[in-house]
């Protein structure tokens, strides 16, 4: 079968047929191309399971369709749900709701959106929202208090979220919802102040715990979490697989001197590996590529001859440990990095420090530093969609 089948363009990749020989499943090496038509051809000559000749081609033209990036705009008002295509720059409206929308993520898919709002009498609410048919379903509804940041699982049966309770003197804490029951469970103790909730693809959720000063690790139906010491707390990131966790640590060298460095946790293993070389470097906001293990987060230098403002973008490779700077910019702050799915490009959000009256810009560029532009003026949170 392989000489009869072939694809326009041509894509390198596995085929691969079910055990009944009834089905075929062409898996290409690389991402398909974005906004492009792909033609499946399959040439006369191809025999069935029983030997039965093709005795002409076949062929089907199959559209890819392009990936968005989508953000928050604007960042000095209500904000709502925008979505530009890259390569026109074109941008439309996604969601809008009419008290703003407070932070969303996205299903491992792609086909749907989760958004947290605060309603009119004062209601919080986690919305679902169908990117197929543009459906909106409410998922929860905290009327005791403020529910906000929803993550859902792999395998989309939880949502883990933060909770922000209305009566005085509690703490903010981490809720998981489970679909299937309509019930949910509060971790940790309750006197702990818990934020951050992040799924791994392999189900861990991990969470920063500001009262016990270190992240946790939980499993659904295990008992135990896992706890990392960590004075710093902040974005971490997990790597594709969900075996490695980044985060930074603050790291005490003298009385005077404390940089924060990036550090790496194994799940398997259970050990940790400081990925920042030098006592004067502080690096942040750690971004796992989708693909491989390249590595982007924030960098600024501590030494008092080289320090600036802002913190830029670098990249690391965490496999031999090579290192890229990408942006320099001494005014500005680059932050919220995301991926393409595809791992070749980033977008992020720079902020000019000189000048804090300016908005939020979202600009793209190549893995490698090269090609950035700015795609977007006030708008902040990015993340990639297809």
């Amino acid at each position: 079968m392989d000489s009869h089948f072939n694809l326009e363009p041509s894509l390198e990749g596995d085929l691969l047929w079910n055990e009944q020989f009834t089905e075929l499943t062409f898996t290409p090496y690389k991402a398909w191309p974005a906004g492009k038509t792909i033609k499946v051809n399959i040439n006369s000559g191809a025999r069935s399971r029983i030997r039965l000749p093709l005795y002409s081609g076949r062929s089907w033209d199959i559209p890819v369709n392009p990936i968005f990036l989508v953000y928050l705009w604007p960042a000095d008002g209500k904000s709502n749900l925008y979505l530009v295509n890259p390569e026109t720059g074109d941008t439309q409206e996604l969601i809008t709701e009419t008290g703003g929308i407070l932070d969303y993520s996205i299903t491992v898919d792609g086909a749907e959106i989760l958004y947290s709002v605060t309603e009119d009498d004062g209601e919080s609410t986690i919305i679902s929202m169908d990117r197929l048919t543009g459906t909106k379903k409410k998922l929860i509804t905290c009327s005791t208090g403020l529910c906000r940041s929803p993550k859902i699982s792999p395998e989309g049966s939880l949502i883990a979220f933060e909770f922000i309770s209305h009566d005085p003197g509690s703490q903010p804490g981490i809720r998981v919802y489970d679909l299937q029951t309509n019930t949910h469970s509060d971790l940790g103790a309750p006197s702990d102040y818990l934020d951050n909730p992040l799924w791994s693809a392999s189900g861990w959720l991990v969470y920063y715990n500001h009262t016990q000063q270190g992240y946790e690790f939980w499993y659904p139906d295990q008992e135990d979490a896992i706890f990392l010491p960590n004075e710093t707390g902040g974005d971490g990131t997990w790597s594709a697989d969900g075996r490695f966790f980044v985060c930074s640590e603050i790291i005490f060298v003298s009385e005077t001197l404390a940089p924060r460095h990036l550090q790496m946790y194994d799940l398997t293993e259970g050990n940790l590996t400081d990925l920042s070389q030098g006592n004067f470097l502080e690096d942040l906001n750690p971004s796992f590529s989708p693909l491989g293990t390249l590595l982007a987060f924030g960098r600024k230098s501590l030494d008092p001859a080289s320090w600036s403002p802002g913190r830029q973008l670098w990249v690391m490779d965490i496999a031999d440990g090579k290192i890229n700077q990408l942006t320099d910019e001494m005014d500005f702050h680059h932050t919220s990095f995301t991926w393409h799915p595809d791992g070749e490009k980033l977008a992020f959000v720079r902020y000019n420090q000189a000048k804090l009256s300016e908005p939020p810009e979202i600009w793209l560029t190549n893995r490698d530093g090269t090609e950035k532009f700015r795609l977007i003026i006030n708008g902040f949170s990015p993340s990639w969609i297809p």
